[in-house]
């Protein structure tokens, strides 16, 4: 039997199990594990927070996600030499790409304007997709793309010291843009083996490099974590890296991917008011302003494409 049928079989049997409004508050549950994911790593990594070394926390992070995840590895036995190459290539974007630089990026960067600029991701989705099927974008998608940029560059200008820095706010916008790649890259991977499936292997293989760059420096973070760091850490990992991952599975293939990506886009309120209640981060005009737009740019390029495939999870 195919991996389609396969997949078609799996998603048979969750909505007999699963229903519809429980479906909506798994959903719920995955993007509020995500938007509080940039506040925990902020509280951990960042230069006025716990200063915790950067690469060794991701390292660690995901190296503890992928244990959680190896025992759906044996399943993956028999696949091909094609998948794992798949798999590879969607874990160092997805995983690696994504927060090698966007944890660094935390350091100076707060956990709302993270959460700001990540709202750009849907919008790269569908520009990088533009790029890989060869279509020109729409006229729509280009204003979309100039609102972004705008708001973009007014983050960038008005963020200050308390908000974050050039080179942050840089890096934390690569690993955005090295996660809609990954989006456009795993969804034939998927396809063929289910999500449960893929995001093992993902994980595992995406772990790997953060785990190497973080190894010269874990020496020095496990001593340095307090049992006040300690929960939030397991929290990250248990709960935005695994849980959340697994809601958003099970949620979506019950609404479709269609109408569970409308719930993606509560992600930057939640970094934005979660950072300013619980890391009394400011919040600048400047930061709504810019934020709006990226946020508008994001509706503008979903509301000329509305069958466009909205952007895969982040195991965050």
């Amino acid at each position: 039997m195919d991996g389609g049928q396969n997949l078609a079989r799996r998603r048979s049997a969750q909505r007999r199990i699963i229903q519809p409004r429980l479906a909506i508050w798994l959903t719920l549950l995955s993007v509020f594990l995500w938007g509080f994911s940039p506040i925990g790593t902020r509280f951990l990594v960042g230069n006025n927070q716990a200063a915790l070394p950067a690469l060794a926390f991701a390292g660690l992070r995901y190296g503890l996600a992928a244990a959680c995840f190896s025992p759906f590895l044996w399943q993956t036995r028999h696949w091909r030499r094609a998948d794992w190459r798949l798999a590879a290539l969607s874990g160092c974007l997805g995983i690696a790409g994504y927060n090698l630089p966007a944890t660094i990026g935390q350091r100076t960067v707060s956990a709302g304007l993270t959460g700001l600029l990540d709202g750009a991701e849907p919008l790269m989705i569908i520009l990088i997709s533009a790029i890989v099927i060869r279509r020109v974008p729409t006229r729509m998608t280009l204003l979309a793309s100039a609102i972004a940029l705008t708001g973009v560059l007014i983050l960038a200008h008005n963020s200050g010291p308390a908000l974050g820095n050039p080179s942050g706010i840089a890096l934390v916008l690569l690993g955005a843009a090295l996660w809609a790649a990954y989006c456009v890259a795993v969804p034939p991977l998927i396809n063929r083996h289910g999500p449960i499936q893929a995001t093992a292997a993902v994980m595992f293989l995406g772990a790997i490099p953060l785990i190497l760059a973080g190894a010269p420096t874990t020496p020095t973070l496990l001593p340095a974590i307090t049992p006040t760091q300690t929960p939030v850490l397991l929290t990250l990992v248990a709960g935005s890296s695994v849980l959340a991952t697994l809601c958003w599975n099970a949620g979506s293939a019950v609404l479709g991917a269609a109408r569970a990506g409308w719930f993606l886009y509560l992600v930057p309120l939640v970094s934005l008011i979660g950072g300013a209640l619980l890391l009394r981060e400011p919040i600048k005009p400047a930061e709504l302003l810019g934020g709006s737009l990226i946020l508008l740019s994001v509706y503008l390029s979903q509301f000329q494409s509305r069958t466009a495939s909205p952007p895969n999870p982040r195991a965050e």
